[in-house]
């Protein structure tokens, strides 16, 4: 594609113009090949500017930068390279966008399953549905896995792109506060926008809570999306809707008035049953995926579909059929009639949120298997073990994700929390060891929450990524526990 087409639309100063052909855009100087444009962007740790001549080596042809430098090669000089390069994007892959309708979901938890519950929906109602989010990309049903639950703007039109070639109808993403905050989703307006809930999280990036609020209240303006879905048991989505939004919003909650609502719900360990109304139209639900939280997931996908002129009758089928999502309130049954609960919780909503779902469920003891991530949020930890020895009959402290930090040293900050409620708890820092531990510890009726890493299938330490998974685990530490009894 000619560079003149690639920057169609762009408010910019040329250096050096010559419309060369491009055959290939990248962020990236890992990811350069021959007859690239090149972005250089202004990151926190390395600005790429400084990069350029690398750039050049590596088979850039072209900059688009936010200064002059000196190089011998064309420059597009932008005020801020992160507005421009989702537009170029998208003019390089012939403007997919255009070819679809786009839902995205933002909130800090319950994105994942509000994105597969609108495409279980949508389908059932006879779309092709692609999906991008924290566990992978799906284009018609085939699967590929993500490094970061919203793309970067380049390979995220690439994905469309993609898209567009299979046919698909509909694309419903999860949109991260990173994102928003980062310009990934710059140029895009979503056909509906849904925020889920706004809870603590990310504060080691964002520095206040009221800084991660604010991200997510701009998504919810025309800048990105045409209607806004709302929790408004949420404070944050109650307070968007009750101070004069900018665009029109449909709503759900439990506790408030709201456009979708549900009656007489029961929770199993089985499923949950429920009449969903939306804007008086009502419909009998009756699903495996367990837990309140799920609900209010289900009403956001419902009221979500419903503005997109989805009919009432493909709404039931959808939520009545989706299945777990992978990594999010999993239930495995094991042979004694205990349970091994696997979900991504991973803050103190979502710890609070699983743990109290379980114990709705559950006649047994609860058993809260969890550590928190390193190099993040460092003051959620406390709050999270203090959430566990408040609803769980006892709490076992393991690790997840240290990064480059010592498993111990975030152990011990969740462990002030939890001991400050409770001596019902252990610290075991090998999570295979942690979870055989708590395994031995149930009986018929009992449950352990194993929380943090979902459907992740690597434990991240001192930047390696070791493979590892929950299920795995689970499966083979029982295992090993029963050949043992058999020996006995």
């Amino acid at each position: 594609m000619k560079l003149s087409k690639v920057l169609c639309d762009i408010d910019c100063k040329l250096n050096n113009f010559i419309d060369l052909e491009i055959s290939h855009i990248s962020m990236n100087t890992n990811d350069i090949t021959k007859n690239t444009l090149f972005f250089c962007i202004k990151g926190q740790n390395q600005d790429s500017h400084d990069l350029a001549e690398l750039a050049i080596q590596k088979g850039a042809i072209a900059l688009v930068v936010e200064r002059l430098l000196d190089v011998p090669v064309p420059q597009i000089v932008v005020n801020n390279t992160r507005e421009v390069v989702g537009k170029c994007a998208e003019n390089f892959y012939h403007n997919p966008r255009k070819n679809f309708q786009l839902i995205g979901v933002t909130g800090t938890n319950g994105k994942t399953t509000t994105t597969y519950m609108i495409k279980n929906i949508l389908e059932m109602a006879g779309y092709k549905v692609g999906v991008i989010g924290t566990i992978g990309v799906v284009i018609n049903q085939q699967k590929s896995p993500a490094n970061l639950t919203t793309p970067d703007p380049i390979e995220l039109h690439k994905i469309f792109y993609d898209m567009v070639q299979q046919e698909i109808d509909f694309v419903v993403m999860e949109v991260s506060a990173h994102s928003i905050d980062l310009q990934k989703i710059s140029g895009l307006v979503f056909d509906v926008g849904i925020l889920t809930n706004v809870t603590q999280d990310h504060l080691d990036y964002f520095g206040t809570f009221q800084n991660y609020l604010e991200v997510k209240k701009e998504f919810l303006t025309p800048k990105y999306c045409k209607v806004g879905v709302v929790n408004v048991d949420d404070v944050a989505g109650l307070s968007i809707v009750m101070n004069n939004p900018e665009i029109p919003m449909l709503t759900y909650g439990l506790k408030n008035p709201a456009d979708c609502f549900a009656t007489k719900i029961n929770y199993t360990l089985n499923g949950t049953t429920y009449f969903l109304n939306i804007q008086d139209n009502l419909n009998a639900i009756n699903t495996r995926l367990i837990g309140e939280f799920n609900v209010y997931n289900a009403m956001g996908a419902g009221v979500a579909c419903t503005a997109l002129g989805i009919n009432q009758s493909a709404i039931k089928a959808g939520l009545s059929t989706c299945d777990f999502v992978e990594g999010r309130f999993n239930v495995v049954m094991l042979a004694n009639g205990a349970y091994a609960v696997i979900d991504y919780a991973h803050t103190p909503d979502g710890i609070e949120n699983i743990l109290s779902s379980v114990r709705k469920v559950t006649k047994g003891k609860i058993y809260s298997l969890f550590g928190c991530g390193g190099n993040r949020d460092t003051s959620k930890r406390s709050i999270m073990g203090k959430i566990s020895a408040k609803l769980a009959d006892f709490t076992i402290i393991t690790s997840d994700n240290p990064r480059y930090e010592e498993p111990n040293e975030i152990i011990k900050d969740i462990e002030k929390g939890v001991k400050s409620l409770t001596s019902n708890y252990i610290c075991i820092e090998n999570r295979k060891m942690a979870i055989n531990y708590a395994l031995r510890q149930l009986n018929k009726g009992d449950v352990v929450v194993i929380a943090g890493k979902g459907a992740e299938n690597y434990l991240d330490i001192k930047g390696q990524k070791i493979p590892y998974s929950d299920a795995e685990t689970i499966s083979s530490e029982y295992e090993k526990i029963q050949l043992e009894a058999v020996k006995w």
